[in-house]
């Protein structure tokens, strides 16, 4: 009894133990599935390890010579952009975590900007970035020979076979024709707009005849100007006298008829007596103005042939400002009117440019006295042997400074600045700078505004390009 007792109770807890370890597997008896674990006891989902955020930086520096209302555009990374409008300090809009490239990405007007300490790593905010303006170089102007070789001769044709020998004077017509008095060759000239060159009147024999265009002689004449009718009024110099060609017949319009040299005001234009006439220029009324070179005066022609002796004194030369007769000159050589009436004048000699009223008060607008190639403002500046001159639609004259062998520019407030050419003769192309002449003569514009310069001892015509 009690040994069965024992075996029961010892088969109970061995069913017990059994049980206890299919449930902790698991199963149950009803197809082994996992038993759910209670809600409470659900385990977290493993967590994602946090990554650090990255760090980032500005950019920026200052901006120094920019110019007044100018604007530079900068770039960072070729994206961020940035305008600065004024010197100072900048930052671009975007902070970097890393690399930073600042350039410039539009440039101011007339002036660039250069970039240093522009480039880098950031590990902190950057404000050292310099960007630095300057003003561009002045455009220059460009010199190239228009026509004419350095050999000289008497050709016509093509510019680029035409010969001249010692032009001097030239003036544009209104159909743009160039009208060259070439001087050596007793004759005038002319090219077309397309760059053919003709003779219009004379030949290379010298003489002082009138008449028919055939058989008409001239003795190196120095200049040649035009009428509103298209008239050419040609300055003999040689023959000391003005000549009129109407496209067909040359007349003396003023002066000697046989060259005779002298000084005489007289009703009549043939009775007058000039000695050595340089230029001529017209005013708004057709009367004419005339440069004396050995009377050191300005002789005018009214258009009814009346002489007169509008500033200067016969044979009295000097550098004196004033009206009429008590203003001088010396070797006075060129002429030309502005948009208000005013004359100016090429007094070589003494190495000045005249200014003249209508009614012949003189006053020395610019150039010192002083022969020297030296730029400044009006009586600070200087020349050497100015020869010819050229006046703008916008006022500005321009100076042959023949001895200087330069071109200079002077502003209707009386800035003079060299333009082209150098102290040393040649015949150099080029940039205004580097470009040489030899011995520049006379001057003139044309609707474009290109200058055209005669070359005495060169033989040739050379074209400057203005900026």
């Amino acid at each position: 009894m009690h040994t069965q007792t024992r075996i029961t109770h010892i088969a109970a807890a061995s069913m017990l133990l059994i049980g206890l370890t299919i449930a902790g597997c698991g199963g149950d008896s009803n197809g082994g599935q996992a038993a759910t674990a209670p809600a409470g006891n659900t385990p977290p989902p493993p967590s994602t390890p946090s990554v650090p955020e990255a760090k980032t930086y500005t950019i920026g520096g200052a901006v120094t010579g920019l110019a007044s209302s100018a604007t530079v555009v900068l770039q960072n990374n070729g994206v961020d952009a940035v305008s600065v409008a004024a010197n100072g300090s900048f930052t671009f809009a975007t902070a970097v975590s890393g690399a930073y490239d600042v350039t410039v990405s539009t440039q101011p007007a007339g002036q660039t900007c250069t970039v240093t300490h522009g480039s880098g790593t950031a590990t902190a905010n950057v404000s050292d970035v310099a960007v630095d303006c300057v003003n561009n170089p002045a455009p220059e102007a460009q010199v190239s020979t228009y026509a004419g070789s350095a050999t000289g001769g008497f050709t016509d044709g093509p510019l680029a076979s035409a010969t001249f020998l010692s032009p001097i004077g030239i003036a544009f017509d209104a159909a743009g024709n160039m009208l060259v008095a070439d001087s050596q060759n007793s004759a005038i000239r002319k090219i077309t707009p397309a760059g053919i060159v003709s003779t219009v009147v004379g030949t290379n024999t010298v003489g002082v005849v009138d008449g028919p265009a055939a058989s008409a002689r001239f003795r190196y004449p120095n200049a040649v100007t035009v009428d509103g009718a298209g008239n050419l009024y040609i300055v003999d110099q040689g023959n000391n006298s003005i000549r009129k060609f109407d496209g067909t017949t040359v007349s003396t319009y003023a002066g000697s008829t046989a060259g005779t040299p002298g000084y005489a005001n007289a009703g009549s234009g043939t009775g007058a007596r000039f000695s050595s006439p340089t230029s001529a220029a017209f005013d708004a009324s057709g009367d004419l103005y005339v440069t004396e070179f050995n009377n050191h005066t300005i002789r005018k022609i009214t258009a009814a042939g009346v002489v007169t002796t509008l500033a200067g004194s016969n044979l009295t030369p000097g550098a004196t400002d004033g009206p009429g007769s008590t203003a001088t000159f010396f070797s006075p050589m060129d002429i030309k009117r502005d948009s208000h009436g005013d004359f100016f004048i090429v007094d070589i000699s003494t190495n000045s440019i005249r200014k003249m009223t209508p009614a012949g008060t003189v006053t020395t607008f610019a150039g010192s006295g002083v022969a020297a190639v030296v730029d400044g403002t009006g009586t600070a500046a200087q020349f050497d042997g100015p020869n010819g001159l050229a006046i703008d639609p916008d006022d500005n004259l321009y100076v042959a400074d023949r001895n200087g062998n330069t071109i200079r520019k002077i502003t209707p407030a009386g800035v003079v600045t060299t333009i082209a050419g150098g102290s040393t003769p040649g015949s150099t192309n080029g940039s205004g700078s580097t470009a040489r002449f030899n011995t520049p003569t006379s001057i003139a514009i044309d609707s474009a505004r290109n200058l055209y310069v005669t070359e005495l001892n060169q033989n040739t015509i050379r074209k400057i390009t203005l900026p």
